[in-house]
């Protein structure tokens, strides 16, 4: 070589490791890592109990945070149910995929119309594959260790009753592609 390569004004590595802050609002890119279990193979099964959930990762798309990746599991059946016959895990997770079908699509909460109750559906969980929504971002620590810095995840979507959506998610999404696209299959594993 010619030339030398200069590094010195490279990022230390410690930064590629810094924790996004709690409470940010990211735009995302949904993606979903197939586990082979459930309607066609898109869960993933707990190795320690019945519980199944989506093994999610979302590419941040732009910002000061633009291409970090944040690893969420997204609980779709728990391993018990609570005193009244609840499955708290599943209905979280549900809770969660209602907040990005809503946030993706443009959809405040509170609209039961006929166009929002339609933009709330999909035909397989691979449908979420590949939507890009708002998520604010969370920090999630191991319980079993007090000196874990934690890791991100996604702690909530958020949709555009939200005062800073528009800002973060640019362009408003359009409600009429609620169940445009045919579902996808997960790769072959």
């Amino acid at each position: 070589m010619a030339d030398s390569m200069d590094f010195n004004g490279a990022e230390t590595q410690d930064a590629a490791f810094d924790l996004i802050p709690a409470n940010t609002l990211v735009k995302v890119t949904l993606s979903i890592r197939p586990g082979g279990t459930g309607p066609e193979g898109w869960l993933s099964q707990s190795r320690t109990s019945s519980a199944l959930y989506l093994n999610t990762e979302a590419v941040v798309l732009e910002g000061p945070h633009a291409r970090r990746r944040i690893y969420t599991r997204i609980g779709f059946k728990g391993k018990s149910v609570n005193e009244r016959g609840e499955d708290t895990y599943a209905n979280r997770g549900r809770a969660l995929i209602r907040g990005i079908l809503e946030s993706a699509r443009g959809i405040k909460a509170s609209d039961q119309s006929e166009v929002a109750r339609t933009a709330r559906m999909i035909r397989s969980l691979g449908d979420l594959n590949g939507l890009d929504f708002v998520a604010k971002v969370g920090v999630e620590k191991d319980r079993n260790n007090p000196d874990d810095a934690g890791r991100n995840v996604i702690k909530a979507a958020i949709g555009p009753e939200h005062a800073q959506y528009a800002a973060v998610m640019g362009a408003a999404p359009s409600a009429g592609k609620a169940v445009s696209a045919p579902p996808q299959t997960p790769p072959a594993q």
